[in-house]
């Protein structure tokens, strides 16, 4: 009987001790990670193949379009590709920067060539998605010579909230030199002219590209369009709370 008791004792202590451990185990686990204060999308740091790539293998390509397909609109950036160059802005300045030409003809009633880029690698053919809903703004570098209005234009492509055109976005004159823009997330919305509407919340949450592209005609801001040759080099895009 004293045997059983004994035993007893023994197995209870060691569910008692097995339980506390436990227990502590639990209190000692780290606590669950805060949300991260910012995203850096794109500060083309890294290449590969030559050509640029955002902040976590994404590519970045140069776009351009126009009215008139008898006046193109023309980008040039890395030799043979569709990629900008990477540029320094000092010889000993180890920072890189993404950079295009552009020429823009006329007549045109609309045109415009920009730099997209893609917030992540390709993976099984299409880009996965950032839901970037948490940030308040896009921070982002910006040097523009021959352009005079800018447009910032969230994508989403390959995940139920493709557009033909007309992605929220939002435009905003160019100051001379090189200088850091702030773009509240808010801020973006559909131009007027579009047909399909939808909320800008809902591309902010599957987010696969960034469009920063000079552009003109299509809305008072921009002005008309006339034969423009210049430069965008652009640096440092962030999303920040």
């Amino acid at each position: 009987m004293g045997s059983r008791r004994r035993i007893a004792a023994f197995v209870a202590g060691l569910v008692l001790t097995v339980v506390h451990a436990a227990a502590a185990q639990r209190g000692d686990d780290p606590p669950p990670s805060k949300p991260a204060e910012r995203l850096v999308y794109a500060d083309f740091e890294g290449a590969e193949g030559g050509k640029a790539v955002s902040s976590r293998g994404g590519t970045v390509s140069l776009t351009s379009y126009q009215e008139s397909d008898v006046h193109k609109t023309t980008v040039k950036g890395v030799q043979g590709t569709n990629a900008p160059e990477l540029v320094r802005v000092k010889p000993d300045d180890p920072n890189h920067l993404a950079k295009f030409d552009f020429a823009i003809m006329a007549p045109n009633n609309w045109a415009g060539a920009g730099i997209e880029i893609k917030g992540q690698a390709d993976a099984d053919g299409k880009t996965p998605p950032d839901d970037v809903t948490g940030f308040k703004k896009i921070t982002f570098q910006l040097y523009a010579k021959g352009a005079e209005t800018i447009r910032v234009e969230a994508i989403s492509r390959g995940h139920g909230a493709d557009l033909q055109q007309g992605y929220p976005q939002m435009s905003f004159k160019a100051k001379p030199g090189l200088n850091t823009y702030e773009v509240a997330l808010k801020a973006l919305v559909q131009p007027g002219w579009v047909d399909v509407k939808v909320d800008p919340k809902k591309i902010l949450q599957k987010l696969t590209a960034l469009s920063i592209a000079v552009y003109c005609g299509g809305d008072p801001q921009a002005g008309q369009c006339r034969p423009t040759e210049g430069m965008l080099i652009v640096d440092n895009i962030v999303f920040e709370k």
